[in-house]
């Protein structure tokens, strides 16, 4: 009766498996160490867990639940360790693993009700179908544990609302806590049991359309978003086009006069007259300064470049602009654009705040090698800047410092590094990105 015990309460408290497989899933691309290293450390504590477990359970003469609760503290403690994702995040995928197993968990007492003793669950016939019930959740979950729930991680626009989400997983936990029945009998009589198998029964498909329509809006929002980055890119490469354009009628203006120009100046300087002849000239040297030079090969970081330029002289702040940057990009231009643009706006708000003589934005962009790009972006502040524990900066002002997350996530996803320092009243970040060449993307 020991050993029969004993491998009950094993195979409850292996509900452990499915739960850490529903607990990592999301979160496997932000694991601290090697994944293979991951699972064999957690197939080691699990077994440990598992074993120990029904081992003080049997000694004890306790229920599987009264070691378990406790031991998920355990449990997230080291989730938290191995993940490294802002706490809020892992706290999230955690509770989403332990609502799925409680949910199990209940369903399997209703399901079972009829043949278990009138002691209550579980027998092993009960342990391995509420088990085998958590792999069933886990098969159904499978693509929105590993592409949806991940992909709504990366989204910076979801920051906050991962406090409301967890708070709703603990209620839900904390409900089928409170709905597991202590005694079967109950179950037994009347409908309790055919009404709770149903309206269970609907939960797991509430919850699977509830997170896929979740991803389906972040999804259409970013769409929404890149389009409205890609119009604004347009725009300006649309402004610097006609700019070019005018430039370039003025320069046809010129040549088709210039005979007669000549005609005029040979006159004036034959007739002496230096002064006409200087204020006609200077009118030459006028139109000549409006001259159209581009800031780098790549036409959309050029009209980027050029908004900036110009905002930036509206503002009465100097641009110092060094773009070394080839006519073909080796990562997406909206993707470069964005971020160059988050850093300028963030710039140009904290020059606001500077005296005009020491408003100055420099900015430095070079392709460092063919699978090394160098972005740099520096400008003066005032006051103290405060970090967040992804060390961005953080601001309660609106406009300044919003576009951070955005930038962090593009140089996450180039595998690339993000310095940023304050210093002498100087705030400097600077990027480097490592994309793929063409025969490392093939």
């Amino acid at each position: 009766m020991t050993n029969e015990l004993f491998i009950r309460h094993a195979l409850e408290m292996s509900i452990g498996i499915p739960a850490a497989i529903m607990a990592f899933l999301p979160v496997r691309s932000y694991v601290r160490f090697r994944w293979p290293a991951v699972v064999a450390l957690t197939a080691v504590f699990l077994s440990v867990f598992i074993l120990i477990g029904a081992k003080v359970c049997v000694y004890y003469d306790v229920s599987t639940s009264f070691v378990l609760m406790p031991l998920l503290l355990l449990c997230f403690e080291v989730y938290a360790l191995i993940v490294k994702l802002p706490l809020i995040k892992k706290l999230f995928c955690f509770l989403n693993a332990c609502m799925f197993c409680f949910f199990t968990t209940v369903y399997s007492v209703f399901l079972t009700a009829p043949i278990e003793p009138e002691e209550g669950p579980f027998s092993i016939r009960s342990s391995l179908i509420c088990l085998g019930l958590t792999f069933a959740i886990l098969l159904l979950f499978y693509r929105t544990l590993s592409i949806k729930i991940p992909y709504l991680l990366q989204e910076d626009r979801l920051n906050r609302s991962w406090w409301g989400l967890s708070l709703v997983l603990l209620i839900l936990c904390a409900i089928f806590l409170y709905i597991n029945p202590e005694s079967l009998a109950p179950l037994r009589v009347g409908r309790v049991r055919s009404i709770g198998l149903v309206g269970l029964a609907m939960y797991p498909v509430a919850i699977y359309l509830l997170y896929h329509l979740f991803w389906w809006t972040s999804v259409r929002l970013n769409e929404n978003a890149e389009i409205k980055q890609e119009n604004t890119v347009l725009n300006m490469e649309q402004k610097r086009y006609e700019e070019l354009r005018t430039y370039m009628d003025e320069t046809r203006t010129l040549r088709h006069d210039f005979r007669q120009h000549i005609r005029v100046i040979t006159e004036l300087a034959a007739d002496e007259q230096y002064d006409e002849l200087k204020e006609y000239v200077g009118q030459f040297s006028e139109i000549l300064k409006k001259g159209y030079t581009p800031f780098c090969a790549n036409m959309a970081v050029d009209a980027v470049a050029a908004h900036y330029s110009s905002l930036a002289e509206s503002k009465n702040t100097k641009m110092d602009w060094d773009l070394r940057l080839p006519k073909e990009l080796p990562i997406p231009e909206m993707e470069f654009c964005a971020m160059l643009g988050n850093l300028l706006e963030n710039a140009m708000t904290a020059t606001e705040k500077v005296p005009e003589e020491k408003r100055r934005i420099d900015v430095l962009s070079s392709m460092l090698s063919d699978t090394m790009l160098g972005l740099s972006v520096n400008n003066p502040y005032t006051g103290k800047v405060r970090f967040n524990r992804e060390h961005l900066p953080i601001s309660l002002e609106p406009g300044h410092g919003i576009g951070m997350p955005s930038v962090a996530a593009t140089v996450k996803r180039y595998n690339g590094t993000m310095d940023i320092t304050t210093k002498d009243g100087i705030f400097s970040v600077n990027i480097m990105l490592y994309p793929k060449t063409p025969e490392q993307k093939g």
